[in-house]
C-alpha cells in the first residue's frame, strides 16, 4: 500500500519548499525521508501535510537501572543507526556488545528536534562485532584520551554537532588522488543539499555555473583541511586511536555550509566523497562519551 504526503521544507534562507513523497509505510513524528540528497526529519503530520526538518541524530546507552549516557548530535546520513542496529563499546578493555531496540522524536534544549536511538546491552554478545566504531571506548583508551576529552566536550552541549573521519594504522593521506577525485566530479553525482552547502543557489544561478562553485568551494575545503592537519590543528583536532589516527571537528549544524568552519570543511568532504578517496574513513555512530 502507497501513502501520499506534502512534505513541507525549509532551506538555508527560509524559503519554504513543498514536494509530493509516496512512502511505502505510513510516516510518523520521528521518521525520516530522503528528499533532494538531504535526510529531513518528520515533525509533525496534519493529514497529509508533513513538517519535517533537517534530520539529526544521537545514540544514547540505556544501562541496567534505567541511566542513560547520551552522545553527541550527528548530521543524518545512510549509516545512521537503524532498529536492530549493534555497537560496541568497549569496558574494561573488553568489547561489549549493544543493540537499538527504541528510536524516537526528541528536542534539545533549544527546543529542536532530533531523532534518538536508544541502546541496550546484546545480551546475545555478537561474536562478530562492528568495525571503525568509537563508542564509548575513548575512556577505555590509552591513547590521548585527555586530548579526545577536550575536543570533544563542545560536542556535548546542546545543538552541538561533530564530525569523525579516520586512517587505518600505518596510512598516511592521499592527498593527489583526493584532488583527482575532487575534479573528476560532475554535476549529475552533486546531491542537491551538497549543491547549497557549496554555495549553489539553484533558483537564482545559471546551472551551467553551477558546478564549476561547486569545485572551487570544494577546493578551498580539501586546502583548508589539509592545512589545518598538517599545519596548527587550529579546527581539526587530532589523535591516535589503536595505532591509527582520528581527526575531529566541532560545530553548529549551521555550519556546514560555512567556508570558514572546520565542521563545514569536513562535512562537504565527507559528503563528496573526496576524503573517502584520499584514504579517510568516516567513523561511525560514535557516541563520544565524555
Amino acid at each position: 500500500m502507497a501513502f501520499f504526503y506534502d512534505i513541507v521544507t525549509h532551506d538555508r534562507t527560509g524559503h519554504e519548499h513543498v514536494r509530493p513523497y509516496t512512502a511505502d509505510e505510513a510516516l510518523g513524528p520521528g521518521s525520516v525521508v530522503l528528499l533532494a540528497g538531504r535526510y529531513w526529519l518528520v515533525e509533525r503530520i496534519e493529514g497529509t501535510t508533513v513538517q519535517a526538518r533537517p534530520a539529526r541524530y544521537r545514540l544514547t546507552l540505556r544501562h541496567e537501572g534505567g541511566r542513560e549516557e547520551a552522545g553527541a548530535f550527528r548530521r543524518f546520513r545512510a549509516d545512521a543507526p537503524a532498529m536492530g542496529h549493534q555497537l560496541t563499546t568497549i569496558v574494561d578493555g573488553a568489547p561489549v556488545s549493544w543493540a537499538v531496540v527504541e528510536q524516537r522524536l526528541a528536542y534539545d534544549d533549544a527546543g529542536e528536534p532530533f531523532l534518538e536511538s536508544i541502546a541496550e546491552r546484546d545480551q546475545g554478545e555478537s561474536e562478530s562485532l562492528p568495525d571503525h566504531q568509537l563508542e564509548h571506548a575513548l575512556e577505555q583508551e590509552r591513547d590521548e584520551t585527555d586530548a579526545a576529552a577536550s575536543a570533544l566536550a563542545g560536542a556535548m552541549t546542546a545543538g552541538r554537532a561533530v564530525e569523525l573521519v579516520g586512517l587505518e594504522p600505518g596510512q598516511t593521506p592521499d592527498w593527489s588522488q583526493a584532488s583527482d577525485y575532487l575534479e573528476s566530479l560532475g554535476i549529475e553525482e552533486i546531491e542537491d543539499d551538497l549543491l547549497e552547502l557549496t554555495g549553489v543557489h539553484p533558483g537564482r544561478d545559471r546551472h551551467a555555473g553551477w558546478i564549476d562553485t561547486v569545485k572551487a568551494r570544494l577546493r578551498n575545503d580539501l586546502e583548508s583541511f589539509r592545512a589545518d592537519v598538517d599545519g596548527p590543528h587550529d579546527q581539526i583536532e587530532e589523535w591516535d586511536f589503536r595505532g591509527g589516527r582520528i581527526f575531529a571537528a566541532v560545530g553548529d549544524f549551521d555550519d556546514d555550509s560555512s567556508p570558514s568552519s572546520g565542521f563545514g570543511w569536513m562535512s562537504r568532504l565527507v559528503d563528496a566523497g573526496i576524503l573517502q578517496a584520499g584514504g579517510f574513513y568516516r567513523v561511525r555512530k560514535s557516541l563520544l562519551l565524555l
